[in-house]
C-alpha cells in the first residue's frame, strides 16, 4: 500500500517548496468520480483525498496526481479569501473558466518538472476507465508533445 504522507512530502520537496510550511492532510477515501480531490481544510491548511482504488497503484501515478493538486493549492495559497471564493464560484459555473484553470494547472505541473509523472497519471486514469474531457486539463497527446519539447 502506498504511503500518502511520504509521497506528498516527496512531491513538495522536489517541486513545491512554497508549500513546505502548509498543513496538508492526506487520506484514502472512496471518491465518486475522481481519483484525487483537494480542498481547504481550514484557513491554515488543505486536504487531499485519494480514491481507495489507488492504494496499490504505481507510485508515479500518485506523484502525478499530487503534483496536479498541489498546483491548485499554490493558486489558493496566493489568493486572498474573497478571491478564492470568486475563483471557486467561477470554476463551478463556467465551463470555460474550469477548462482554463485545469489547463494552466497542468502547465504548472510540467514547468515544475512533473510532466512525465502527469503523463503516467493521465494514462493510468484512462486505462482505469476515467474519461478525460477538454475541461479536465491538457490531453495525453498535449502532455507528450510538451514533454518532448522540454525534456
Amino acid at each position: 500500500m502506498n504511503d500518502l504522507k511520504h509521497i506528498r512530502d516527496h512531491v513538495i520537496q522536489r517541486g513545491f517548496p512554497e508549500l513546505l510550511a502548509e498543513d496538508i492532510q492526506v487520506e484514502f477515501k472512496k471518491l465518486k468520480d475522481a481519483l484525487l480531490e483537494y480542498g481547504l481544510l481550514t484557513e491554515e491548511g488543505f486536504y487531499v483525498e485519494v480514491d481507495e482504488s489507488l492504494m496499490n497503484a504505481p507510485k508515479q501515478v500518485l506523484i502525478g496526481g499530487f503534483a496536479h493538486e498541489l498546483s491548485h493549492m499554490l493558486v489558493d495559497k496566493n489568493c486572498k479569501d474573497h478571491t478564492i471564493s470568486r475563483d471557486r464560484f467561477a470554476y463551478k459555473i463556467s465551463k470555460r473558466y474550469k477548462t482554463l484553470d485545469e489547463r494552466n494547472t497542468d502547465l504548472e505541473v510540467i514547468l515544475r518538472g512533473f510532466g512525465k509523472d502527469l503523463l503516467v497519471f493521465l494514462e493510468y486514469s484512462e486505462k482505469e476507465g476515467y474519461p478525460h474531457y477538454k475541461e479536465d486539463g491538457l490531453s495525453i497527446r498535449e502532455v507528450k508533445i510538451l514533454i518532448e519539447k522540454n525534456p
